[in-house]
């Protein structure tokens, strides 16, 4: 996978126009599990990534804790609305969830919206190997 670091992105022209665009933040939490739920899932590679002209930018790369979470992963947002009368603003992000052992790359598109936190659940699979 191609990409270059969102610090590396903030030397880039392309960063002041995404921030004009997007001047708030917004944050992600991510739960991951497996078995139904019954299960939280540590040690889950979790990678945030946002297509911006011609580049892939990692926003953010983590780890799940013990109870399979990773919380306030802060992501920049368009401003939050202050008419109720008017759509809210959003912009999309990738999602991949990494796990050896289960099955597949989850992969999710996720809009965040300013001064919002947005909640991500990820049912992995455990992988299952016939038996010879």
């Amino acid at each position: 996978m191609d990409y270059i670091t969102f610090d590396e992105f903030r030397l880039l022209k392309e960063y002041d126009d995404f921030l004009k665009e997007n001047p708030d933040t917004g944050s992600l939490k991510v739960k991951v599990f497996t078995a139904g739920g019954a299960i939280p899932l540590a040690n889950t590679n979790i990678l945030i990534l946002k297509q911006i002209g011609n580049y892939n930018v990692l926003f953010y790369n983590g780890i799940t804790d013990s109870m399979g979470t990773l919380e306030d992963i802060v992501l920049p947002a368009p401003k939050s609305v202050s008419n109720n009368m008017d759509l809210p603003k959003y912009t999309f992000y990738e999602m991949s969830a990494i796990h050896v052992g289960y099955q597949d790359i989850k992969q999710y598109t996720i809009a965040i919206f300013g001064n919002t936190k947005v909640i991500q659940y990820v049912r992995m699979v455990p992988e299952v190997k016939p038996y010879v």
